[in-house]
């Protein structure tokens, strides 16, 4: 007669149903106990997806005016001379197109991620890996979001001196991200329009 698997909650030797993410196998009674934890975990990532979206509805609205970068080049045009106004306007655009290229992949990716925890959520196919992976993006896109909310990821090079170009007097540049790693920046072109993505019950 063949040796029965031990239920990995009551330790009973009635385990009939295996489960893929811990490897362990369940009573039928424990199985359903152990689906309904993971429930609840998702449950859970699906309110730190709902407060996440809070945070990008701020975050991604579009008020460059009030960036710390958009800032500080306003003053350096004030005391500027007149024919550097022209420079300060193509660094400003230049500014905008970086920051809304981000506001667009952090965007992006977090529809992704919206599309895939829903997905997951409706038709119950997740393991404890897939919980675990998705709990390491929403702890991703907090360092993301406040690093773009504070605009730590681009700094301002200033150099005044008539030997060089004036278009290279100011000029935008973007700071090493540890945060992402191995991707190489990406610039994109054109208008970047705010996605009005809404709270989901999942």
């Amino acid at each position: 007669m063949a040796k029965s698997n031990q239920c990995s909650t009551c330790q009973k030797p009635i385990g009939v149903m295996h489960c893929t993410g811990c490897d362990g196998y369940f009573c039928a009674k424990d199985f359903r106990g152990h689906r309904e934890i993971l429930f609840t975990e998702i449950e859970e990532l699906v309110q730190e997806r709902n407060k996440l979206q809070e945070k990008m509805n701020t975050a991604t609205k579009g008020n460059n005016s009030r960036n710390p970068l958009i800032e500080e080049i306003n003053a350096w045009e004030k005391i500027t001379v007149d024919k550097v106004r022209q420079t300060a306007e193509q660094v400003r655009q230049q500014a905008n197109q970086l920051m809304n290229s981000k506001s667009m992949k952090i965007t992006r990716e977090f529809r992704g991620f919206s599309t895939e925890l829903a997905d997951l959520k409706e038709t119950e196919n997740y393991v404890e890996h897939d919980l675990t992976r998705l709990k390491q993006k929403i702890d991703q896109f907090n360092v993301d979001l406040t690093q773009f909310s504070h605009g730590t990821t681009i700094e301002l090079n200033k150099e005044e001196s008539e030997r060089i170009k004036w278009d290279r007097i100011i000029y935008i540049r973007e700071k090493p991200d540890e945060v992402e790693r191995h991707q190489a920046p990406t610039i994109m072109k054109g208008m970047f329009v705010t996605s009005n993505l809404n709270k989901f019950s999942v």
